[in-house]
């Protein structure tokens, strides 16, 4: 079983998505900065968008918009009132439009329009849009990918105060995308963008100042910037305040939050965090050992693609911990996991055909995945492939080798 500080090693706190929120530029509906008509209720809005008022128009699209939900007929109609406003020139309709045409909100997907929609509003300098146009070309969505281009969006955007802009720039300087790698120049993108509040731009921070990544290691810093975002709901951020305060305190009082954290950043569909509340139970240290439980949540990890829980699990059938012996199942999820990459789970498998334990003993096989996991640096893999090499002799390593190509082919 590895530990809880395994998870340390792959913080990845955060995700380098390029759009603040899902794979899908975004909008935030703003005010007009022209001025509103008088608060005279739903009627008034109504009979002054009938009668040509831009601003009504698009009010009255928002207000739909929102109450929308599964309505179509309400999302549709928003989508006709913003397409009027958007025609008379207005960039919040324009911005809001673009991005009805990006997620079929009311209207049938199309990228082409929500180009064109999009380009309106950013040629105005409306910063959201050029956020949003900018997430297109760097996505390459509707558009050929065009990194220069998202730069230049993003960088315009930012410079209005634009909070997910600056992010974006942060990740770009910090990935070397459509710029040379420069994590000084992504600290201080991550800067501004986490002081308007933005939790994606507080957690990105927050790594970098644990790791001393583009500047001085700020630990006390990087907990406090964490606790910002965590509190806001961002579960990446729930995750790596668990981390940190997890490994940065011996008190059981603090280890005990720190799992309530990883609870609530597993509850927000982080893999990692469930498998990190699996592990806090089987360990039993901050809170009370529970198998059961742990079992539970390195399957919940695993159902999410979580390598680590996979391995985990495995572990817990071959030990008989918390569950029966069940070497068969103990081998399949060592497969899964191995086929995935994990050299760990790999090693095990090695073993098991060596041993002949669950399944049928066979070399050759055996060779197959300690070859995989020396491959990644796993020493143990090292030493028993060396072994079993000279049992096999060459014509024997020449068929694993064969065997590991067939099962990278299905993988």
């Amino acid at each position: 079983m590895r530990p809880l500080l395994a998870l340390l090693a792959a913080l990845a706190i955060a995700a380098p998505a390029l759009s603040a929120e899902g794979d899908q530029p975004r909008s935030e509906d703003l005010p007009p900065l022209r001025q509103a008509p008088p608060a005279e209720g739903a009627r008034a809005l109504r009979r002054d968008a009938l009668t040509g008022t831009t601003t009504a128009q698009y009010l009255l699209g928002v207000k739909l918009r929102g109450k929308g939900g599964k309505s179509k007929s309400k999302t549709a109609e928003a989508a006709g009132w913003l397409r009027k406003a958007a025609a008379s020139g207005l960039p919040e309709a324009q911005n809001s439009l673009g991005v009805m045409y990006l997620n079929g909100e009311g209207v049938p997907v199309d990228l082409a329009e929500a180009h064109v929609w999009l380009r309106k509003a950013a040629a105005q300098g409306f910063a959201k849009a050029q956020f949003n146009l900018g997430a297109m070309y760097m996505e390459g969505l509707g558009v050929s990918r065009d990194e220069a281009a998202a730069r230049d969006l993003f960088s315009k955007a930012a410079a209005s105060g634009d909070a997910d802009s600056q992010f974006n720039l942060g990740v770009m300087h910090r990935a070397g995308l459509g710029v040379p790698g420069d994590a000084q120049a992504a600290r201080s993108w991550f800067e501004k963008a986490a002081a308007q509040g933005l939790p994606l731009a507080q957690t990105a921070l927050a790594e970098m100042c644990l790791r001393g990544e583009g500047g001085p290691q700020e630990p006390g810093r990087a907990e406090a910037l964490l606790k910002a975002a965590a509190v806001k709901g961002h579960a990446r951020a729930q995750y790596g305040l668990g981390l940190v305060k997890y490994f940065g305190s011996s008190s059981k009082a603090v280890q005990k939050e720190a799992v309530s954290w990883f609870e609530k950043a597993a509850v927000g569909g982080v893999a990692e965090a469930m498998t990190a509340v699996g592990l806090a139970f089987y360990e039993g240290a901050a809170v009370k050992r529970d198998l059961k439980a742990a079992r539970k949540w390195f399957r919940t990890a695993a159902d999410h693609g979580q390598v680590q829980a996979l391995y985990n699990l495995a572990t817990m059938y071959r030990d008989a911990e918390g569950v029966k012996e069940d070497l068969a199942m103990a081998f399949r999820l060592y497969r899964e996991a191995g086929l995935a990459g994990d050299p760990d789970s790999q090693y095990q498998l090695g073993l098991m055909h060596f041993d002949g334990k669950g399944v049928m003993k066979d070399r050759v096989e055996a060779y197959v995945w300690v070859s995989m996991a020396a491959g990644q640096g796993h020493s143990s893999a090292r030493m028993l492939a060396s072994d079993i090499v000279s049992e096999i002799g060459p014509s024997g390593v020449a068929e694993a080798r064969d065997r590991a190509a067939a099962l990278l082919k299905k993988r």
